[in-house]
């Protein structure tokens, strides 16, 4: 693959720009980690945040930290820790429909 000298800096700022965010927030229990990122959207009725959630296990190899998205079941357990410290602690909440299309698809499941 060959980069021309615009693309390499493009690449560089999209790099650097990237690398300057910071997270929201980070919870951990265990090795289980779960990383809240809050990114501004224009929506059609103006800006609007969306939260997306990253989940890991972080351990260390040697003298190295490393992650990985594959968990035992006791780490299971302290991801669902971490994620349920992330739900309350960001307010994350279910909105449920009562549509027909809804009753539909739950009928068919049966």
């Amino acid at each position: 693959m060959r980069f021309t000298g615009i693309s390499v800096a493009i690449l560089c700022f999209v790099l650097t720009s990237y690398s300057q965010d910071k997270p929201k927030a980070t919870y951990k229990v265990g090795k289980s980690k779960v990383t809240v990122w809050e990114n501004e959207r224009q929506g059609e009725f103006g800006k609007f945040v969306v939260k997306d959630f990253k989940i890991e296990k972080v351990y260390k190899k040697g003298t190295e930290w490393k992650t990985t998205n594959s968990f035992d079941l006791t780490e299971l357990l302290q991801l669902r820790a971490a994620i349920d410290k992330a739900i309350s602690n960001e307010g994350v909440t279910v909105t449920e429909t009562n549509n027909a299309e809804s009753k539909k698809t739950v009928e068919k499941e049966e």
